[in-house]
């Protein structure tokens, strides 16, 4: 009862902490749809943790690392949340910076992001199997591997289970990933 009434409350939040200014640039994003996204594992150390992104890998809990160029840096979104774009096969981060990031599966499925500026894929790299649904209070995203978050050293880090995933030790755990819609179509100028 008392996790339903977190996950109720910060989802019911997660539109106004969004609700920041629109950024001042000359081409915005062209993104719809786009999310934040929690974890949900009852009785566990990674329920209810925000989905973030450092070091071009995702985790459960801590910080997002993001980046603005100085030249555009007074007009930069503040680039301290996480959001996702897609989810319908294919799924990217909504950022500003041209070219966007796109999310996708490290062939040691890691859950991971291309760089900015680049379209570069690694050997090996799982690109589809995203899925987005809906629901009446969140949505739920999900990878046709399944998900699994592993405590690593800096936290628990975000894999998927494709054939060529080995676990880097016992502890993983399955959870569900929730999201949250966004009123402002970015969160950074790029992660």
């Amino acid at each position: 009862m008392k996790s339903t009434i977190i996950a109720s409350s910060l989802f019911s939040l997660l539109p106004a902490i969004m609700a920041l200014p629109a950024p001042a640039l000359a081409q915005e994003a062209e993104v719809s749809n786009n999310f934040v996204g929690i974890s949900a594992r009852s009785a566990s150390p990674i329920h209810l943790l925000p989905v973030v992104t450092h070091n071009s890998a995702f985790w459960l809990g801590g910080e997002t690392y993001s980046y603005c160029p100085t030249q555009v840096e007074p007009n930069c979104p503040p680039g301290n949340t996480t959001v996702f774009a897609g989810g319908d096969e294919y799924l990217g981060l909504g950022v500003l910076v041209p070219g966007g990031q796109s999310v996708y599966i490290a062939q040691d499925g890691s859950m991971t992001h291309t760089t900015a500026h680049s379209a570069y894929y690694p050997p090996g790299a799982v690109r589809d199997g995203w899925t987005r649904t809906e629901g009446e209070n969140f949505g739920h995203l999900s990878h046709e591997a399944g998900l699994v978050a592993c405590p690593v050293e800096g936290g628990y880090k975000i894999f998927a289970q494709i054939p060529t995933f080995v676990a880097p030790n016992e502890d993983c755990l399955g959870f569900s990933f929730l999201t949250g819609n966004v009123t402002e179509q970015v969160g950074a100028w790029q992660y």
